[in-house]
């Protein structure tokens, strides 16, 4: 048997609340995006090995998947293309969700997304990334529950609309912060006011969500941007401002001064992404690329949204 896998890449849009006085943490706004992908292939082999791009990690990963459903390994993982990692894009989980998926494939074991996803490490903060992996699309998490620490659920889902794009830019400096060293920092945060929290459900659930069925791009992007302001500032305590760094302060600046509808940091950055309509896209590109000529450096790309999900295909013997 062979299966192929190609996944989204994902926006986080930000979290919700970070106070927890309710007895649920974080819950998470983010959307699916066409490219960068994590293509990989699984097949069944004399014994296992893996090849391409991330061998260690991948080999990690899938080591943990024998060890909690307790597999005889026996497969070949060829990972042929990978999203950036640590850079605010999603790369983690859509490996780790892409390897599992596969594997239960492999050895046909029956499971569920979310349960996949915790046995892998996942869905620890919210379950945004595994959702796009399994839905794409615009996607809400209702947050982690403090005492079960159960997968957080799916409230909302929404195709986002095929006429808007991202504009992504990724500036010259330091990666974002993952794994032991977002974990301790997360640790480390203070309790996020009660009163901001609110600001971000009422942006959230009068705004963003409804601009969003209406498919009204500047209310969009107005809800959007004011609430990654509201979520940056309270991370400021952690990345030293409302965004990981005074370049990228400067560059979502830029960005809003040539007139794109919304702007935003994915998850510690450095990605940074401006919401636009279709046809602004490619001037939008050119005066950022421009910029980061000019200043730091760096890449910009444009993306349209992943509706659906990553791409499974699987081969019989």
């Amino acid at each position: 048997m062979k299966v192929s896998i190609k996944t989204p890449a994902r926006l986080h849009l930000g979290l919700i609340d970070m106070n927890g006085d309710l007895g649920r943490m974080f819950g998470g706004l983010g959307v699916g995006i066409d490219h960068p992908n994590v293509i990989l292939t699984a097949e069944t082999a004399s014994e296992f090995s893996v090849t391409g791009q991330e061998v260690e990690l991948t080999r990690n990963l899938a080591e943990r998947f024998f060890s909690k459903y307790q597999i005889q390994p026996k497969v070949h993982i060829n990972v042929t293309h990978m999203i950036p990692s640590h850079v605010g894009l999603g790369s983690g989980t859509q490996l780790a969700m892409a390897v599992a998926f596969a594997l239960t494939k492999i050895f046909k074991i029956k499971t569920s997304i979310p349960e996949l996803a915790l046995a892998m490490g996942r869905s620890k903060r919210t379950s945004v990334g595994t959702l796009i992996f399994q839905k794409g699309g615009f996607v809400v998490d209702g947050g982690k529950n403090l005492k079960t620490n159960a997968f957080p659920p799916l409230i909302y889902r929404h195709p986002f609309p095929k006429e808007w794009r991202f504009v992504i830019t990724v500036p010259n400096q330091n990666k974002g912060l993952s794994n032991s060293e977002e974990t301790n920092t997360f640790d480390k945060l203070t309790k996020m006011p009660s009163c901001d929290v609110a600001k971000i459900c009422r942006l959230t659930m009068l705004k963003l969500l409804p601009a969003l069925s209406e498919q009204d791009i500047q209310s969009f992007g107005e809800a959007l941007t004011q609430i990654q302001i509201l979520t940056g500032n309270h991370f400021a305590q952690a990345q030293g401002g409302t965004y990981c760094s005074p370049i990228s302060s400067k560059c979502i600046d830029f960005m809003k001064e040539i007139g794109v509808y919304g702007v935003g940091q994915s998850s510690w950055g450095p990605a940074l992404y401006a919401v636009v309509k279709q046809e602004q896209a490619k001037p939008t590109l050119k005066k950022i690329k421009k910029y980061l000529e000019k200043s730091v450096g760096g890449e910009a790309f444009i993306a349209r949204a992943n509706n659906n999900g990553a791409k499974v295909k699987v081969i019989e013997d």
